[in-house]
């Protein structure tokens, strides 16, 4: 039976997979600007390289496109074909990590470490899904192109430039979400507010930073205070969450306060903590803060304070998405300004410039101005397309399930490439038991962590699918 021969393939083939990740994860793949050709640094070279040579090895063409993309072919040569979508470049590592986060550790039936989960991991089960296909020699009615970017989370401007100037596939399977199929993706609004009236002057601010990226509900949070004896007796008010340094700064006295919360994906903040907000509800309270400062972080707090985006006015549903999510990400002080970016995914029913307008004079009443706004369009495919509805009841025959296509918060390259949808390889698992801290283990947060049998489960749903995929091309 064709089904116990790929079940079989998987399992000889458990311990290499898991090495082959190995290898991509020990590359500190944080795509950032570089001059050609290396256009996304040495690091997402690297790994761009590495998949090329993995592909290689397995005995499949490649095309390294650019330094955006690496491209892995399979099935026919010809004809009608499939592109199935992953990447390589990871968000940076962050804090409060126990295991390292550029090494894949093995515990239990778990892998730890950046990228296992987004996206390394599942991009390596791509590409046996692939190789099992290839050496059980399986037939496929069409071409199958493994494409593999390095800037998915700055922006995807590496998919953008393969839709412009390369043969894009005429079905394309993105996989970087939940299963089954993911048919729908909320809208992103990326913002940077900056206090339009706050000096620094006679302010009692020094400094202010949280977070590493507008993606990642912020883990971590400080500012720091101008030192005197009103400020010192203020301190004791402080919770004990709150760590307290006396620090000189360009000459200054001054005091760092910090506060711990528990981060995560911008897109699915329910369940973290927003440092941002724990550290400004203990300074306003303690009130260490006034005038200026105090109405500047006050507005701060008010935004950091819910996921919802009601301090901007912006709260809203549908019933197709869900909820609008609203987190205030990085702040910083800068050049004269207290700053804060916002990550927004809106229902992909409502109107993105309507929301810039509102959150603009929310932002006026509240003392800031819109420095910068980025929309990245929601997306909405066909639900009842025939490729859809192959891939999800693939999905449903595997898992003994009746699971139905569905739209997310997240954002993937299946907003930015013609005729896409998103599959995969997410799959349920509890992490308790790996005995870590709350926040731990999940996509973006520090220790994130995949689970062994799940990958090697989405691997087998992926050759699955790409057989019954036959019967629309």
């Amino acid at each position: 039976m064709l089904e116990t021969r790929i079940e079989e393939w998987i399992e000889a083939h458990r311990e290499q997979l898991l090495a082959d990740i190995g290898k991509l994860v020990a590359i500190p793949s944080v795509a950032v600007e570089s001059a050609e050709p290396k256009v996304y640094g040495e690091t997402c070279a690297e790994a761009l390289e590495t998949m090329l040579a993995l592909g290689e090895q397995y005995g499949f063409r490649t095309f390294n496109a650019d330094y955006r993309c690496a491209v892995i072919e399979g099935g026919l040569e010809t004809g009608k074909s499939v592109g199935i979508w992953g990447h390589v470049d990871v968000v940076p590592a962050g804090e409060h990590w126990i295991y390292p986060p550029f090494e894949s550790t093995r515990k239990g039936d778990f892998l730890i470490g950046r990228g296992v989960q987004d996206n390394k991991g599942p991009t390596i089960a791509v590409l046996y899904a692939l190789r099992c296909i290839k050496e059980l020699q399986i037939p496929l009615r069409y071409k199958v192109k493994q494409i593999i970017g390095c800037s998915e989370e700055a922006g995807m401007g590496d998919a953008l430039y393969f839709v412009e100037h390369h043969d894009v596939p005429d079905f394309n399977i993105v996989a970087d979400s939940g299963f089954p199929v993911c048919y729908g993706e909320k809208g992103i609004i990326e913002a940077e507010l900056a206090s339009a009236d706050w000096k620094s002057g006679s302010s009692a601010l020094v400094d202010f930073r949280a977070g590493s990226a507008s993606n990642i509900v912020p883990g971590d949070a400080e500012i720091i205070l101008r030192w005197n004896e009103t400020l010192a007796g203020k301190l004791a008010h402080l919770p004990d969450s709150i760590v307290t340094t006396r620090t000189t700064v360009n000459g200054i006295e001054a005091v760092k306060l910090a506060a711990t919360g528990i981060s995560g994906h911008a897109a699915f903040p329910s369940g973290s903590v927003n440092a941002i907000n724990l550290l400004l509800d203990a300074v306003l309270a303690a009130e260490l803060l006034d005038g200026a400062d105090e109405s500047a972080f006050q507005f701060i707090r008010s935004i950091c304070a819910t996921n919802d985006g009601a301090a901007l006015g912006i709260a809203c549903a549908d019933e197709l998405s869900g909820e609008l999510t609203c987190v205030g990400a990085v702040g910083r002080l800068e050049a004269d300004e207290v700053r804060l970016a916002i990550n927004i995914r809106y229902p992909i029913t409502v109107d993105a410039q309507a929301l810039v307008t509102t959150m603009r004079d929310a932002a006026e009443a509240g003392g800031f101005k819109l420095a910068s706004i980025h929309i990245n369009e929601a997306n909405r495919g066909n639900k009842e397309a025939a490729e859809v509805r192959l891939l999800n009841d693939t999905f449903n025959r595997v898992m003994g399930t009746q699971a139905e296509p569905f739209v997310m918060g997240g954002g993937t390259y299946a907003r930015k490439i013609p005729n896409a949808v998103a599959f995969g390889p997410g799959l349920p698992a509890d992490i308790s038991v790996l005995g870590m801290p709350a926040g731990h283990g999940q996509i973006h947060g520090p220790d994130e962590a995949q689970s062994i049998p799940n990958l090697l489960t989405a691997l087998k749903i992926y050759v699955m699918a790409l057989i019954a995929l036959n019967e629309a091309m």
